[in-house]
C-alpha cells in the first residue's frame, strides 16, 4: 500500500504532455472530479478545443472517462483525477 496514496497531482508536465500526444486528455494539475460533472472543461487532445462533452464516466480503463469533442467530433479518453 502506498502511503501517502498516489495522486494525479504528482504527474509531471512531461507525463501530461505524453498523454496528450498519445490522444488522452491529461488531468489538470490540482483539479478535482468537477470535469466529470460539467463544471470544469476538458481540452480535446486532438484539436485543443474546450467545447467538449462527457459521454461516459467509464472509459477503456477504470482511470479514464470517455469524452467527445464538439468541434472536431473525435472521441477521446480523459485521465480521471485521483
Amino acid at each position: 500500500m502506498l502511503s501517502p496514496a498516489w495522486t494525479t497531482d504528482w504527474m509531471s508536465e512531461e507525463g501530461r504532455r505524453k498523454l496528450r500526444e498519445y490522444g488522452i486528455a491529461p488531468p489538470r494539475a490540482a483539479s478535482s472530479r468537477r470535469a466529470l460533472f460539467g463544471i470544469e472543461r476538458v481540452a480535446c487532445p486532438q484539436c485543443g478545443s474546450e467545447d467538449t462533452e462527457v459521454l461516459s464516466e467509464f472509459g477503456s480503463t477504470a482511470c479514464k472517462a470517455l469524452w467527445r469533442c464538439k468541434s472536431c467530433r473525435e472521441p477521446f479518453d480523459y485521465f480521471k483525477c485521483h
